[in-house]
């Protein structure tokens, strides 16, 4: 169905390419002697009086319990066939920060970034198997399913339709909504968003017979946010990198929040709807990215997992985020949890940030931060300028 994905912008097009679809399925019906069996599969579901009306004897078996995890790994499928290569990963990570890894932390970790799809009112969640591979051979967690196509056509109707935009941290729907898309001119948010793997299946209730739904992970969470922040707030002044890095390198953290809150304030108030501490966690990604940095996140230790991690040439960064928080309670839970003792052993300083967002003020409220020394004694406290 790419032949009408593509065209979303142009429906004339896209009509043309739907009939022509149309009528070569049409073409099944009268072929049903020679089928034994017919799989038909794409992206995105038009409804099936326009498209499937000819071969009306199709099943829909898309949100199908006994189906629901056809079309990916299972929690148990991934332990057992793919564990002499986690094994391989918790070694390896070990060696790279100088202390025990476990495999729960791996487990943990590709849970974080590539599960979450959930396909029916079952509550069987698969992962994204293209994606796994991926880490698997890479063992490294990044957005790889991501990396092979920018949504463009969601972002197309996003700033076509802005009036009406999804929450990013979920919605609801029925069933009849998420799969039917009958119109080339006002298509559904959420329905496009499920039916492209944006959004997944994050419950149901029975009684509403109605599915809240949700990203379904850390990969598709960033990387989707890191295009919001690309095409709904442009910011060329974050391209700075060199200067960023000088003044990261001189620990003047204050340079990073001071650009961090032109970003924000420069979103329109729609991205803000509901929107939950890992969807500024996203943002802030998205503009240290656009800053040219490769920040990490969500890296999984043995007590926890670290919101941001940024490495720059004689310095580590990392970062506790919160949302309607103090930036203390952040601060002080980096401590507990020692997130920065891994990195102890790389030679370089480590700055240590706790910063807080305001959901009210939809932006950066406070920060506060440490410099510590390679082996994680504290040398000094950092703290925003006046007027910062």
């Amino acid at each position: 169905d790419s032949a009408i994905i593509n065209n979303l912008k142009k429906p004339e097009i896209a009509e043309k390419n739907r009939d022509l679809l149309k009528d070569f399925f049409g073409t099944l019906k009268g072929l049903d002697k020679h089928l034994k069996f017919t799989f038909v599969t794409g992206v995105s579901k038009f409804s099936q009086v326009s498209l499937f009306s000819g071969p009306n004897n199709l099943k829909d078996i898309t949100m199908d319990p006994r189906y629901a995890a056809m079309m990916g790994y299972t929690e148990e499928e991934l332990r057992k066939t793919f564990s002499e290569h986690i094994q391989s990963i918790v070694e390896n990570r070990g060696k790279q920060q100088g202390s025990v890894v476990t495999k729960d932390v791996i487990l943990d970790e590709i849970r974080t970034w590539y599960n979450g799809y959930r396909f029916s009112r079952a509550e069987t969640c698969v992962y994204n198997p293209f994606s796994t591979l991926n880490y698997l051979d890479e063992q490294e967690a990044k957005a790889y399913w991501y990396s092979t196509g920018t949504p463009s056509f969601l972002i197309d109707e996003l700033k076509k339709h802005s009036e009406s935009m999804v929450s990013l941290d979920g919605t609801t729907a029925t069933q009849e909504k998420l799969m039917d898309i009958s119109s080339f001119s006002h298509i559904d948010i959420e329905a496009l968003m499920y039916q492209t793997g944006y959004f997944t299946i994050k419950g149901y209730n029975p009684i509403s017979k109605r599915y809240q739904l949700g990203l379904p992970n850390e990969e598709v969470r960033s990387a989707f946010i890191n295009s919001l922040v690309q095409n709904f707030a442009p910011i060329t002044n974050l391209r700075s990198s060199r200067e960023a890095v000088k003044a990261l390198e001189e620990h003047e953290p204050g340079y990073l929040f001071r650009h961090i809150e032109i970003g924000l304030s420069s979103f329109a108030y729609q991205v803000f709807v509901d929107a939950k501490e890992r969807t500024y966690q996203a943002m802030l990604l998205s503009m240290l990215y656009g800053m040219g940095f490769d920040p990490l996140s969500e890296r999984a230790t043995n007590t926890g997992r670290i919101d941001v991690i940024l490495e720059i040439p004689r310095t580590t960064y990392i970062l506790e985020l919160k949302l309607n928080d103090s930036a203390d309670k952040a601060l002080k839970q980096i401590h507990e949890k020692k997130y920065f003792k891994p990195y102890t052993h790389k030679g370089k300083q480590i700055v240590i940030i706790g910063a807080s967002f305001s959901s009210e003020l939809r932006n950066v409220s406070d920060w506060k931060g440490e410099l510590l020394s390679e082996s994680g004694e504290k040398i000094k406290d950092l703290f925003p300028e006046k007027g910062e």
